[in-house]
C-alpha cells in the first residue's frame, strides 16, 4: 500500500505516451506547454484525468529531445508502469 493507504496511480495507456514523448522530442511548443503545465499538455493530446504525478519538481529541467530519444524504452516502460511522485521526464545528468 501507499503512503496513507492510498494506491498510487497507474501509468499512462501506451497509446498516450508514445504521443507525448513524439510531441516531447520533436515540438517545441508542446514541450514549453509541458514545462509550463504538464496537465494542459497531457489534455491537449487527449488526456482528460487528473494525473497529479506528472509535475515536474520545481526548478527541474525537462529532458533534452536527445535524452528523451536515447532513453525511449525505459521513460515508455516508467510511465505506463505504476507511478511513483517523481516524473521520470526530467533531465537526467550525465
Amino acid at each position: 500500500m501507499a503512503t496513507g493507504d492510498k494506491l498510487p496511480p497507474a501509468g499512462l495507456h501506451p497509446q498516450l505516451v508514445k504521443r507525448l514523448l513524439d510531441n516531447l522530442e520533436s515540438n517545441d511548443a508542446f514541450r514549453a506547454l509541458f514545462q509550463q503545465s504538464p496537465e494542459q499538455a497531457l489534455r491537449s493530446l487527449g488526456y482528460t484525468d487528473p494525473w497529479e504525478c506528472l509535475s515536474m519538481k520545481a526548478n527541474s529541467a525537462l529532458a533534452s529531445p536527445e535524452q528523451i530519444r536515447t532513453q525511449r524504452r525505459k521513460l515508455e516502460a516508467a510511465m505506463v508502469g505504476i507511478q511513483g511522485m517523481v516524473c521520470p521526464l526530467h533531465a537526467q545528468g550525465s
